[in-house]
């Protein structure tokens, strides 16, 4: 949950004189208690959804979900968009509903309303999102007298509200709102409280003689949200693209050091891409999840159709500089894309089968690398990269069983119990020792015909990658192992020194 600031202003009326400016910071909320204490209990308090009680816009949530969850209810969305607004809000609802437990709720504004009913003060939810989901709000927080939203055609936002809510309330009203089609409303209304966004709105309001609550938002670092988003940390994955450097004994070759750093970069591109779709794929259940819910989309630090516009940004970037560089290279790209997508749809939910898919994914990183020079794909190495990230995609699921587990919580999204851990750990063993054992056959069988000069000295590699799987295997059932294993190995001291035998390994072997 983002953390919120609030400071409270109010103008001249006689039950607000000496009430010109708070800034000192009140988490109690008593700034928002001694704003309604300045005026009569009996004038309701309106509040806003999207933007205000909420952070985000529920509609674009909306159909966030339908892209991801129902896509073959997008061209009816589309043909009740041409209808009007609030028929497109009603569709997207109907089609794919938001759980009212997963929004993004703001800790200020819920004490605002807690606040108001504490002085007996009736207080209403009135939005412009659609009927339904205002309902399921109100059924959620069970903190409202009464909630209205867009039906039957009527959009109500901007004047349509305004219209109904002098309907309403002829004895005035507070309203708590955020956007430029709420100043004619907190121009009308008794009391305005401006939040989030509203709170560089405020000025609007000055001289007109009511009270002002301010409830603005802490300062988001955008570029770090970014940052993270993208996760260019991740990108650490995609040197797998240089390990047919390293077996195609290309180490040394300036053109195809070149050429696989453009690749690195460019499938970089599309990796960020396709995370932005995860993340929205995966929206409720990550706000769910204790960790993930801290993700920039899932806690609010980035609004829905701006991560929608970068994930299509770069994933067609990507494919197009793809292309550029190499024909061959642009079709693994695209079976990538196409499989993340198809995971990020539906194969993620499919227990063990979402396992594979991610060793796949992997796999396809060292066939880029691959591709790109062009090499020929060698069997032994593409065996041994799917078992070996079979066995780290089962300890990275094994973990999350595990901890659920311990929580006695469920697995949101995926198709896993929690008594699935013994399945996991089978498996996950399993392809780990299978993956030693096709590097040791294809060191005892091809490693003097693939231009080593000392193959018997590439059996420390072996030895070395069973002693990390070891630990890997062990950390996870023990519930230690909190992150990604392959991240995990570029900041773990027995990971580096491990792979530094690796690297010295294949060096001395020539």
């Amino acid at each position: 949950m983002i953390t919120f600031q609030e400071r409270a202003a109010a103008a001249t009326p006689a039950s607000a004189q000496g009430v010109s400016d708070l800034n000192v910071a009140d988490p109690a909320g008593r700034r928002s208690t001694f704003f309604l204490a300045t005026i009569d209990p009996a004038i309701p308090l309106v509040v806003d959804l999207d933007g205000t009680l909420v952070v985000g816009d529920t509609l674009h949530d909306n159909l966030a979900k339908v892209l991801f969850k129902a896509p073959d209810k997008l061209l009816r969305v589309a043909v009740a968009g041409a209808q009007g607004r609030a028929a497109l809000k009603r569709e997207a609802a109907a089609a794919a509903p938001v759980d009212a437990a997963t929004l993004l709720y703001r800790d200020s504004v819920l004490e605002l309303i807690r606040a108001a009913r504490a002085e007996g003060r009736k207080v209403h939810l009135v939005t412009a999102a659609d009927r339904s989901i205002a309902e399921a709000v109100q059924r959620h927080l069970g903190c409202f007298d009464g909630a209205e939203g867009s039906d039957d055609g009527h959009n109500l936002k901007g004047p349509n509200k305004l219209r109904r809510l002098r309907e309403r309330f002829p004895q005035g009203f507070l309203y708590a709102g955020d956007s430029a089609a709420d100043i004619p409303i907190w121009r009308a209304a008794k009391g305005a409280i401006c939040v989030g966004d509203g709170a560089r709105r405020s000025g609007a309001l000055d001289g007109l003689g009511i009270p002002v609550l301010v409830l603005a938002d802490a300062p988001v670092r955008t570029a770090a949200a970014w940052a993270k988003q993208l996760r260019l940390h991740q990108w650490s994955k995609n040197a797998l693209i240089a390990v047919p450097l390293f077996t195609g004994h290309l180490l040394w070759d300036a053109d195809a050091l070149l050429r696989t750093l453009l690749a690195f970069v460019v499938f970089g591109l599309v990796a960020s891409g396709t995370y932005i779709l995860n993340d929205l794929a995966d929206l409720e259940a990550d706000r769910k999840h204790p960790g993930k819910r801290n993700r920039p989309i899932a806690a609010g630090r980035i609004a829905v159709m701006p991560a929608l516009a970068a994930a299509a940004g770069l994933t067609v970037g990507g494919l197009v500089a793809a292309f550029l560089l190499a024909p061959a290279f642009f079709a693994v790209v695209a079976a990538y894309l196409a499989l993340t997508l198809l995971y990020s749809f539906e194969l993620k939910r499919i227990p063990l089968l979402d396992v594979a898919v991610v060793a796949t994914l992997f796999t396809l990183r060292i066939v880029m690398g691959t591709v790109i020079h062009p090499l020929p794909l060698s069997p032994w190495l593409i065996s041994f990269s799917c078992l070996f990230f079979l066995s780290l995609a089962l300890a990275k699921r094994h973990v999350e069983l595990t901890a659920a587990k311990a929580d006695g919580r469920k697995v949101a999204g995926r198709g896993y119990i929690v008594d699935d851990w013994p399945v996991t750990l089978g498996f996950g063993i399993a392809s780990a020792c299978a993956s030693i054992v096709v590097m040791l056959l294809f060191i005892a069988d091809q490693g003097g015909s693939a231009g080593y000069q000392a193959p018997d000295r590439l059996f420390v590699i072996p030895a070395a990658v069973t002693l990390w799987l070891m630990r890997i295997w062990f950390l996870s059932h023990r519930g230690t192992l909190d992150e990604d294993p392959v991240i995990f190995a570029l900041s773990d001291r027995v990971s580096l020194l491990l792979g530094a035998f690796v690297l010295a390994a294949g060096a001395m072997a020539g």
